[in-house]
């Protein structure tokens, strides 16, 4: 089945999966800045489509574009994966899939959650800066819950928790 993973990437962590995801699969892949470029003609000779995007401030960056694109490719397998930098095992990435995938919009669409990291080198200025106050804000914040001090904690400093394995309940949706 001809599958194309588009794949919308800021400091690398979304660009590894769709790379792993494409090499376990065959698949082909293509950024997101791309996609965009391409006429609605250009999808018809895909039968699954899976989009991939970073999460920041609890939204998958490039979403829009594809929630945009569903009427049009109505009979396709579709699927996303959202790569953020919260452990995939934390209530955190539950709550996030189910408030970002819970409408009747994306019935019939898989979504699938990879933990990335964080990497402040590769990030923009604006976006970097925009951590940076955050984590200032929850270190003066009175009253801290537990998931305040660990995204204190996490957000400190730059870090890679992305798995080869957080990819493979993806790679099997698109290779059954």
């Amino acid at each position: 089945m001809k599958t194309l993973i588009i794949y919308n990437s800021q400091t690398g962590f979304t660009a590894k999966y769709a790379q792993w995801m494409a090499e376990a699969t065959g698949a082909e892949r293509m950024e997101f800045k791309a996609a965009k470029k391409k006429q609605a003609a250009f999808f018809d000779n895909y039968e699954k489509i899976v989009f991939g995007g970073w999460v920041m401030g609890g939204n998958v960056c490039g979403l829009k574009w594809f929630a945009e694109q569903l009427a049009g490719w109505a009979g396709k397998q579709l699927a996303v994966f959202a790569v953020g930098a919260t452990p995939a095992d934390s209530e955190m990435a539950d709550l996030f899939m189910k408030q970002t995938f819970g409408g009747d919009q994306w019935n019939g669409v898989a979504g699938f959650y990879c933990q990335g990291g964080i990497c402040y080198d590769k990030m923009s200025a604006g976006n970097r800066m925009l951590m940076k106050l955050l984590q200032k804000a929850l270190k003066v914040k009175k009253d801290k819950t537990k998931a305040d001090e660990e995204m204190e904690r996490m957000i400190g400093s730059s870090y890679d928790i992305s798995d080869r394995k957080y990819a493979e309940p993806v790679i099997n949706w698109i290779i059954e």
